[in-house]
């Protein structure tokens, strides 16, 4: 049940995280998230790529976004859909998500996203896993 990359923007069952490539917390997320997709549910593109271009998403101080089921979220509700998306337990995680206000989820996400970059200087480089290049949109 993949989704291919020709048709992945057509295609509303479709989902892609898309996540600040510059940052190092970001590939580190999207790393784990590609560990979590055992479904081959998840497609990845730089939100500086042509894809996030295509969908109209303007890079801000939120290190990521979702597209799926044909619809973007940002934010905390970004990180519950994909989390969803992904299935087993990642999903109840998710899931479990909604029991806080989104307005505090948001808040915590915003302190996060703002600081990203100076967090993730302690982490190492973003080196490629397999399987992952094949999931990368652009």
């Amino acid at each position: 049940m993949g989704c291919g990359k020709l048709t992945v923007m057509k295609d509303k069952a479709c989902n892609i995280v898309f996540f600040d490539s510059d940052c190092l917390m970001c590939q580190g997320v999207v790393k784990w998230l590609h560990r979590l997709d055992e479904q081959d549910r998840l497609r990845f593109a730089p939100l500086q790529g042509e894809s996030a271009r295509r969908v109209g998403i303007a890079l801000n101080e939120d290190s990521m976004a979702f597209y799926g089921r044909g619809e973007l979220s940002r934010a905390a509700l970004a990180v519950e859909r994909l989390l969803i998306a992904t299935g087993g337990v990642a999903a109840l995680v998710g899931i479990s998500m909604r029991a806080c206000p989104l307005s505090l989820r948001n808040w915590c996400y915003r302190q996060i996203a703002k600081r990203r970059l100076t967090i993730s200087k302690s982490l190492s480089c973003g080196i490629p896993e397999a399987g992952l290049k094949e999931k990368m949109l652009d």
